[in-house]
């Protein structure tokens, strides 16, 4: 299976449109992880299989939605800055091997305790020194996951990666420390 993973686009309409008009006939599903800060019923969701809510949505959206054995959230209600305890927690509850979510603005890719998280980052911008936003083509046989910069298309894997995983751990350090 090939599916679109977006989150975090934040009324950055234009993007949004261009990048699932790139996508929406080459994969089998349209998946949005929140804070797509629209209604239910915009035009640009029309596409999308499956969309979640964001902090910055209204409470329209389901909170998280499993297909198959793919988790699909958000990543706040879980306290993803602080790490994945709690998400692998609902994952494991709901016997899902894969999730996407979104939330930090960075896109990763991670394994713990055998479930892969995959972040897309977020179609408006990115926390991170590049300066443009992502999204991800997820396919599952084999798995492998493909970054794309938000406005020209490019492939980004390296570039958004490495500095990904330096940023998560900051922000766990940060968030150890508010405790």
């Amino acid at each position: 299976m090939k599916m679109l993973v977006v989150s975090d686009s934040h009324m950055y309409n234009d993007i949004l449109e261009n990048i699932t008009n790139k996508w929406k006939n080459k994969v089998d599903l349209l998946v949005h992880c929140g804070d797509s800060s629209l209604l239910p019923d915009n035009p640009l969701l029309k596409d999308y299989d499956i969309v979640v809510h964001g902090n910055h949505d209204e409470e329209v959206f389901p909170h998280y939605v499993v297909y198959k054995d793919i988790f699909v959230t958000h990543g706040n209600d879980y306290h993803v800055y602080a790490g994945y305890d709690e998400l692998i927690k609902a994952c494991k509850e709901n016997h899902c091997t894969i999730c996407f979510h979104g939330h930090t603005h960075v896109p990763t890719i991670q394994i713990h305790e055998g479930i892969i998280f995959v972040n897309p980052g977020s179609a408006m911008i990115n926390r991170g020194s590049y300066g443009y936003g992502t999204y991800a083509i997820v396919e599952t046989e084999p798995f492998h996951v493909i970054y794309y910069d938000n406005l020209d298309h490019h492939i980004c894997n390296k570039e958004v990666l490495e500095e990904g995983m330096v940023l998560l751990d900051e922000f766990k350090k940060i968030v150890k420390n508010m405790k």
